[in-house]
């Protein structure tokens, strides 16, 4: 089961998604709907699916646009018999409610920038993040994405930036002046903390928030940054 949360343009009516299929192979998505404004749910009908073969991962939602969108993949089989899987974004339309499949370039994702892939968002661009190994250090890069009439339009390399290959880091959003906020899981400490980066200068500073892994959340409202920490229940804005 995925859930995802939006809130519809114009009416500002707050909508919750959820998401259900088999989790192993393929098999039929069951999409129910909830809004504010209904105050119930309903099942989101066959023809506006995708398909049945897509699977969406569990790697945070960004909100743009009027639609939620999330990273997805397909796996195939190549004429050896080994399975692969490609990537791509699913996004779903708080207005008509339908979903959409939206390939992204090979170009991006060649290489040495291997999955898992998270998605998040700057402002109206989705950012798609990763990291990868690099000698004695990872690399924690950022793509920024402009979806246009539902295609990737044009992408560009956000940052890369080096750090101890003993520590785990993952992109989950940015401050209001866009420096990049990282959940981190250090060698020595026992829970996953926030960490604020500058790129340029390629330091790390904690915020002073621990919780456990995948616990944090990051939306963005017009001005306002919200961050909710499952574990302590709180809301920082």
């Amino acid at each position: 089961m995925i859930f995802g949360f939006g809130v519809r343009p114009v009416t500002l009516d707050p909508t919750l998604l959820k998401i259900n299929y088999p989790y192993y192979g393929e098999g039929p998505w069951c999409v129910s709907v909830f809004t504010l404004s209904s105050r119930r749910w309903y099942k989101v009908g066959s023809s506006h699916l995708p398909r049945e073969s897509i699977r969406i991962k569990r790697s945070g939602q960004a909100v743009v646009g009027g639609k939620i969108f999330w990273i997805a993949s397909e796996k195939f089989y190549g004429d050896d018999g080994i399975s692969y899987k490609l990537y791509m974004l699913v996004s779903f339309d708080l207005i008509s409610h339908y979903f959409q499949v939206i390939h992204m370039s090979g170009q991006m994702l060649a290489g040495e920038f291997l999955p898992p892939y998270y998605i998040s968002q700057l402002g109206d661009s989705i950012i798609i993040s990763g990291s990868f190994n690099f000698g004695d250090f990872r690399i924690i890069y950022a793509w920024e994405l402009e979806v246009k009439d539902d295609e990737v339009s044009s992408y560009r390399e956000l940052f890369t930036v080096p750090y101890p290959a003993a520590h785990e880091l993952k992109l989950i959003g940015f401050t209001k002046d866009k420096q990049p906020i990282v959940e981190a899981l250090i060698f020595q400490q026992f829970h996953q903390s926030l960490q604020v980066l500058n790129p340029n200068s390629r330091h790390f500073q904690n915020v002073g928030v621990e919780a456990n892994h995948g616990s944090f959340f990051i939306g963005q409202y017009k001005a306002s940054l919200i961050l909710v920490n499952e574990q302590s229940r709180a809301i920082i804005v």
